[in-house]
């Protein structure tokens, strides 16, 4: 019999294309594993906690220069953290579901479809709002960005703008009117790109088509445009000087080249008659990371939480994994909403079943549930098997903390324990139990303690090979 081995000491390459192919250092499957901050280390992300329970879903938030963040509900109501971390509710529009917010000029911006409102950022939500200040086109998308001396907002088939005097022009800037979408388009997201702005669409009549065009505010055209084969752009995750576009249903993102998408990741899943989205407001950039929140529309596809993408520096891949599961617990049945983070605060709006909430980064826990998954290990598949050994060596486990080491055989979806003894003289757990496969996937799970967990370097596995004719 022919001793072979699989060895895993490198996870910087993120969630894989399937659970039998990635690239290097990647994984089959990770669910609140931290793998950017130590290199060759992967370990439990610190945790989300429930900042407060609401009673709305909010898909947009916003992040006021007086410190105070605003999130903006699916029914009208406006919640507020001061900077504190005190919640409140401070206005209920009863135009109802807000779909787009901004601040320009010590006004702060919403919308809900067809209306636009303001207050200025030192007036009382009791007295001080200007209800619908104006009117939009009655849209699905009223996204907002500032870039210059504007607020732009997105008006269905046309870009709004409201300048710095309190102009608002519905179709451009006061000083050039922006072409209008073909009939049927329409904007679905939009984002800075340098001093230009790119803009996302849909096409309304559910032709699985849309359309990412590039605007230099100046200009009465776009000045470049590219089509992809899905059925809308939803978001744009900016991660320094890169921007990706998460479009369709089925768990696509795009690079963006500056003129054209180019595919760059899918979300790893089942999307069979499946499908997930990521709201326009569900991205920002966090720890030099940027985040994406994956939400379910139909029959859970993927895994749901809060996503990073990200490199621990230019000697690393970009990769994609899920940082942060809700508060909750589900990575199944829920939506992300909207995003935040300053500094090293992350807050993260959610819906799973009838509740919905905010949870905030807990730097005082790490999560508790943080496990990860394999490629699969099958040597040369016409050959029988008996795997046999099995080495976790880490760098550190505290006191209260553990490694838990299981197999799933033949693609099974049950798994068995290994129980592992640990060698602590040798900063290892290690086992020999066997079992027969033609192939298997290993899942590493991890026990936290309060703010201490486990920190891995490597999972070693020997199995013998017994030629088949």
């Amino acid at each position: 019999m022919a001793e072979k081995y699989y060895k895993i000491n490198d996870f910087s390459g993120g969630l894989s294309d399937s659970s039998l192919f990635g690239g290097k250092g990647s994984f089959a499957e990770a669910v609140g594993c931290d793998i950017h901050s130590e290199p060759k280390i992967i370990k439990p992300s610190q945790a989300l906690s429930s900042g407060t329970l609401i009673s709305e879903f909010c898909k947009y938030a916003l992040k006021c220069s007086t410190g105070t963040t605003y999130y903006f509900g699916g029914s009208g109501t406006i919640y507020s953290r001061d900077s504190s971390g005190s919640y409140g509710t401070v206005y209920a529009d009863s135009y109802g579901t807000i779909i787009g917010c901004g601040e320009l000029d010590s006004y702060i911006y919403w919308a809900s479809t067809g209306t636009l409102s303001r207050i200025a950022i030192t007036d009382s939500w009791t007295t001080g709002v200007s209800h619908n200040w104006a009117s939009l086109t009655s849209a699905d998308y009223h996204q907002m960005v500032v870039n210059g001396l504007y607020l732009f907002i997105l008006n269905k088939r046309n870009i709004a703008t409201v300048d710095d005097t309190g102009t608002i022009t519905l179709d451009g800037t006061p000083d050039v009117t922006l072409s209008t979408l073909p009939d049927n388009y329409e904007y679905t997201a939009i984002s800075n790109f340098g001093d230009d702005l790119i803009m996302g669409t849909k096409e309304v009549s559910g032709v699985e088509t849309s359309r990412i065009m590039r605007w230099d505010t100046v200009s009465p055209a776009w000045n470049s445009t590219d089509d992809i084969p899905e059925s809308s752009i939803n978001s744009f995750i900016t991660i320094d000087n890169y921007v990706l576009a998460q479009a369709g249903n089925q768990g696509n993102l795009y690079f963006y080249n500056g003129s054209t998408l180019e595919k760059f990741k899918k979300i790893q899943g089942d999307y069979n008659n499946k499908t997930m989205t990521t709201y326009p407001g569900s991205v920002c950039q966090f720890l030099g990371k940027g985040m994406l929140g994956v939400s379910n529309l139909y029959g859970n596809p993927c895994n749901q939480g809060v996503y990073s993408i990200g490199q621990y520096d230019r000697n690393y891949p970009m990769a994609l994994n899920l940082d942060y599961p809700i508060s909750r617990g589900s990575i199944s049945d829920i939506e992300i909403g909207a995003l935040t983070s300053s500094g090293t605060l992350l807050t993260v709006a959610w819906k799973a079943g009838g509740s919905c909430g905010i949870d905030e980064i807990d730097w005082g826990s790490k999560y508790p549930s943080a496990y990860f998954k394999t490629l699969s290990v099958g040597g040369d598949r016409m050959n029988q098997k008996t795997f046999k050994e099995y080495n976790v060596s880490y760098k550190e486990k505290p006191t209260g903390t553990d490694i838990k080491l299981y197999y799933y055989p033949n693609y099974s979806t049950g798994t068995t324990e290994i129980s592992l003894t640990d060698k602590s003289d040798y900063n290892k757990m290690a086992a020999q139990d066997t079992f027969e496969a033609g192939v298997a996937q290993f899942r590493v799970g991890f026990m936290t303690s309060g703010n201490d967990a486990p920190a891995m370097e490597e999972l070693f596995v020997k199995w013998n090979e017994k030629d088949i004719l």
